[in-house]
């Protein structure tokens, strides 16, 4: 399988991430998946079949698997596949609604697997803030909280997945801190955001996922 971006230790693959997986291989996974909860992008974002679609996907990923859920799709996960551990990310400024009528100022990390060393705290507390390298990306994470993530999960040696690229975040902060990192994306236009973020190199500021 051809590469759509191969350089300094990060791939890109365009493609669907069930059928690149199988023929990729890396120490662990990283990944920001779609919710279903309708944006524009990957399909439309609403599948009926997504918690068949999340367990045949979720199988074919090195384990440990570090993912962030969405909080809507949370009891979701936590019934298909008990996880190691929760984590959270903690977003002073977030202002995104909540069901009780107020603010969702938290986002779950799951942890599945046994983590490759030790992980000093369970909770991050990153502020969200503009991302400004992947504009025309609907699901935005920082890279500032992404690379934290990485570094506290992955060893030096380590190959990163990420099978929901996007814009490129994880391989942005997987080059920022020397380790290989392959990332798999469904939509060409998102290839090509990560690829020129990646190609650019000194231009890392806050990006997304």
């Amino acid at each position: 399988m051809k590469p759509y971006y191969e350089q300094d230790g990060c791939t890109i693959y365009l493609g669907d991430c069930r059928d690149v997986l199988p023929v990729v291989s890396g120490d662990m996974t990283v990944t920001d998946p779609p919710y279903n909860v309708g944006l524009d992008y990957c399909d439309g974002d609403r599948r009926i079949d997504y918690a068949e679609w999340c367990a045949e996907w979720f199988g074919l990923c090195p384990q440990p698997v570090v993912l962030t859920p969405g909080m809507v799709n949370l009891g979701m996960w936590l019934a298909f596949q008990k996880p190691r551990w929760v984590c959270s990310w903690m977003k002073p400024n977030q202002c995104s609604a909540s069901a009780l009528n107020g603010f969702n100022a938290w986002e779950p990390i799951l942890v599945y697997g046994q983590h490759r060393k030790p992980v000093g705290q369970d909770v991050w507390i990153v502020p969200v803030s503009q991302q400004r390298e992947a504009v025309g990306h609907p699901c935005p994470k920082s890279e500032l909280f992404w690379r934290q993530l990485v570094s506290d999960f992955t060893l030096s040696s380590d190959t990163i997945i990420d099978p929901f690229l996007g814009s490129g975040t994880t391989l942005v902060a997987a080059k920022r801190l020397g380790r290989k990192a392959i990332g798999i994306e469904i939509e060409e236009r998102y290839c090509e955001i990560a690829a020129e973020r990646l190609r650019q190199g000194a231009l890392f500021g806050e990006a997304t996922a």
